[in-house]
């Protein structure tokens, strides 16, 4: 989708402005929590708001803005791996965080729980080259899956409410055609109640309808894959309690629902599941055994 493209499709929510070597995409309710004239004049995102104290971690500095309509959670797109090392802050593509800002909405109206992007900044540093910045509104109260499966884990309590509402949750992503590109336990944020988790990080995610099962399989085994990597499911060096882990599996997968989606049963999941776990926890850092 070319920029215009993008922009068309966000005009009920958005607004598209350019000024010199910015390009602007801003969610129309908070245009007056923010100030224009530094968003326009590729002022630092720090002074999009006023900077506050956070825990929230993530690829790149990230910041929590306080303004007049609440908070943002604001950060400037830097890449990992090799590539990182030698191009971290400089994209080709500058409608990169538009199209995330576009899928947003999307899963919004779809009924699936994720933060609007209030703010999507690039701009121009050479030809060719982009930094590329977006803000999205802060989810009050939620907490990182990983965190609370862990401290549920540290406690020797249930997850089986938890693990089966982070099943429905994959498949209500799964059936409204999300694509994500790292679907793991660090990127569900757990609300208050028992409503969906809300998902995050979805820089260079796609919707399919209906989303083809080789992508939900992926999409599943790659969320599996990360309890693993964590020490909530086996893997090599680090297995966890045995009923802990029993429960969250079975709960994760009664939450998901017809395995059929993914083009899955249950024995061929485990074989999956444990062939990528062969492939990948070699690589992993070593987890510590937890305790009850």
């Amino acid at each position: 989708m070319s920029s215009s493209t993008v922009a068309d499709a966000l005009r009920a929510t958005h607004e598209f402005l350019q000024q010199g070597p910015v390009r602007l995409l801003l969610r129309r309710e908070w245009r007056s929590a923010l100030p224009l004239h530094a968003l326009l004049s590729g002022a630092p995102l720090e002074r999009w708001g006023r900077v506050r104290e956070h825990d929230l971690k993530g690829r790149g500095q990230v910041h929590v803005l306080t303004t007049s309509l609440g908070d943002l959670v604001a950060k400037r797109m830097s890449r990992g791996g090799i590539i990182g090392g030698l191009l971290r802050e400089s994209y080709a593509d500058p409608d990169r965080p538009l199209r995330e800002a576009l899928l947003a909405e999307q899963l919004i109206a779809a009924g699936c729980r994720t933060p609007a992007v209030a703010v999507a900044r690039a701009t121009r540093r050479a030809p060719g080259s982009w930094r590329l910045e977006l803000a999205t509104v802060r989810v009050q109260g939620a907490r990182d899956l990983l965190d609370v499966l862990l401290e549920l884990q540290a406690q020797a309590a249930d997850p089986g409410d938890l693990a089966e509402r982070s099943g429905r949750s994959l498949a209500g992503l799964h059936g409204a055609g999300l694509h994500h590109r790292d679907l793991q336990v660090k990127n569900l944020l757990v609300e208050p109640g028992d409503g969906p988790l809300v998902v995050i990080d979805l820089d260079r995610c796609q919707l399919a309808r209906p989303l083809p099962p080789a992508s939900a399989r992926e999409g599943l085994l790659r969320f599996l894959r990360s309890l693993a990597k964590h020490g909530l499911l086996p893997r090599a060096g680090a297995d966890p309690e045995p009923r802990f882990a029993g429960a969250l599996l079975q709960g994760v997968l009664e939450g998901y629902g017809d395995l059929e989606r993914a083009g899955l049963d249950l024995p061929s999941l485990r074989t999956a599941l444990a062939r990528q776990l062969r492939f990948h926890a070699p690589f992993w850092p070593r987890v510590a055994r937890r305790s009850s």
